[in-house]
């Protein structure tokens, strides 16, 4: 309303809704910034119709900042050109829906990619299809985490399961899948689907207030419609300060203007179903013709605790997605690959995929050394913050849309509940083929299947990397080896 004359506001804030064109010309930046589309959006809360005025934005910096300055002119001069573009298209075409339309038309199905390792087969296909050229038990374990109904859509494809309307249309599509699993996977063994509650906010359900869908009960119905036996439930916990930030629900603020509002945090779950088989006997509590033996010298009492809990705590962490890296500022990835230096020594091979995927996504540097290959020797000083964005905010602000992905070490802990070595893992919703991952770690055999391909390209990748390096023997192995039976060494060359 042009009550005040000065507003101080993040521009992640003042881009989203905010119209100042009327009584605002003038803008002042404290700071450059990795985040552009918060400063275009920003820009244009006041560059924009109704505006009477030349606008005028001032960005303020110091000089250690000028490698994030030609960024973010980098990518206003992508801006420009992508608008130039767009107004060509539209001066050429109109805007004529049909015409449009046409233009933006989905694809169906998806032109099929295989990449197979020794101990891993990733596929970019449509998970029903594929299914249907598996053979029937062949599978030892299932492990994959769902789409929920139509939170998301992970591919510009109508096979994508994401592509529905609603519960009813995600699980009539469910149907297809569901009996394939049954199908392939051997008798008496397992399916781990990890899943979560969705929250429905006021405007969703039309009561003006957030409900809970129970999304993890209807996949239970699904499967068990299907013939499988439902077993059970882990819920796994998290951070309800976190889930806050991303829901704006469950504020201590909120808490104390009205406490009946809150509800609580939502878990995620990984949900038990079993194949039947006529074999499984219900005298000897259906045990199964492939039983998965786990000796008590091997898998010990303590361990079979924590994995027949019915709550999990989990680590977090994950495979680092496309949508990841692309969020992450500079400052950031550089901080990542010291610590991974840190923690996993020096490989060549490592330090090549990483700088190229990185500069794929177009943030490797052209003036300095990014990925410089950090070290231990205390006399070498590998660790001088050169990066002048290493000044800057470093907190991270992701934007990958899976609301929980499934982390790793709740696959491992599934996979080692639930199999033996040398046996095959499946995830039908492959993604990053987490799963294939972990599975080749853990000596098993993994088979991912996903729709798009650039998560498809990112997986191969991860199961390609860990691969080689379980199963090339390095120069350690030969000094542990050499360590293990050093005296006869001696003896042979003396």
């Amino acid at each position: 309303a042009g009550k005040f004359r000065i507003l101080s506001v993040k521009p992640q804030i003042a881009g989203s809704g905010c119209n100042f064109q009327r009584h605002c010309h003038k803008a002042i930046f404290v700071g450059p910034t990795d985040k552009f589309n918060d400063f275009i959006q920003a820009c244009h809360r006041i560059y924009r119709f109704l505006q009477t005025e030349d606008v005028e934005i001032h960005i303020v910096y110091a000089d250690t900042q000028h490698e994030t300055v030609s960024i973010m002119k980098r990518k206003w001069r992508q801006h420009d050109e992508l608008v130039a573009r767009m107004k060509k298209i539209v001066q050429t075409n109109g805007l004529n829906k049909g015409n449009i339309a046409e233009r933006l038309k989905r694809n169906s199905g998806v032109e099929r990619q295989e990449h197979a390792g020794q101990s891993f087969v990733a596929i970019n296909n449509d998970c029903v299809e594929e299914l249907q050229s598996v053979d029937d038990d062949s599978v030892d374990q299932i492990v994959t985490s769902i789409p929920f109904s139509d939170h998301y859509e992970y591919s510009p494809n109508y096979n994508d399961f994401g592509h529905n309307k609603g519960d009813d249309g995600f699980f009539a599509q469910f149907d297809f899948l569901v009996p394939e699993l049954y199908r392939v996977l051997k008798p008496g063994r397992m399916a781990c689907i990890h899943t979560k509650d969705r929250i429905e906010y006021g405007v969703m359900s039309g009561n003006g207030m957030y409900s809970v869908n129970e999304f993890s009960d209807k996949t239970v119905t699904a499967f068990k419609k299907h013939g499988w036996i439902y077993a059970g439930r882990i819920a796994i916990d998290t951070d309800v300060v976190r889930e806050n930030a991303q829901t704006y629900r469950l504020g201590h603020s909120r808490n104390s203007e009205d406490a009946t509002v809150m509800g609580v945090g939502s878990c995620e779950y990984v949900l038990l179903f079993r194949k039947w088989h006529p074999s499984m006997s219900p005298g000897d509590n259906a045990r199964g013709p492939h039983p998965v033996l786990k000796p008590k010298d091997e898998y010990t009492r303590g361990k079979w605790q924590i994995h027949a809990s019915g709550i999990w705590r989990s680590s977090g962490d994950e495979l680092l997605s496309p949508a990841m890296l692309e969020s992450m500022s500079v400052s950031q990835i550089y901080r990542a690959w010291r610590k991974h230096c840190k923690n996993n020594g020096y490989s060549y091979q490592t330090h090549l995929e990483f700088t190229e995927a990185v500069e794929r996504m177009g943030k490797l540097p052209a003036t300095h050394m990014l990925f410089a290959p950090h070290g231990h020797d205390p006399n070498i000083w590998t660790d001088v913050l050169r990066i002048n964005t290493l000044n800057t905010d470093l907190k991270r602000k992701t934007t990958e849309s899976h609301v929980c992905p499934l982390q790793l070490d709740v696959i491992e802990r599934l996979i080692d509940r639930y199999t033996m070595a040398g046996e095959t893992v499946l995830d039908p919703f492959g993604g990053l083929m987490s799963v294939p991952y972990q599975a080749i770690k853990m000596k098993r055999r993994g088979i991912g299947i996903e729709l798009n391909p650039t998560y498809y390209g990112f997986g191969v990748g991860f199961c390609t990397s860990i691969e080689r390096d379980l199963s090339a023997p390095t120069l350690f192995d030969l000094m542990e080896a050499g360590e293990e039976d050093s005296s006869q060494v001696a003896v042979s060359e003396l």
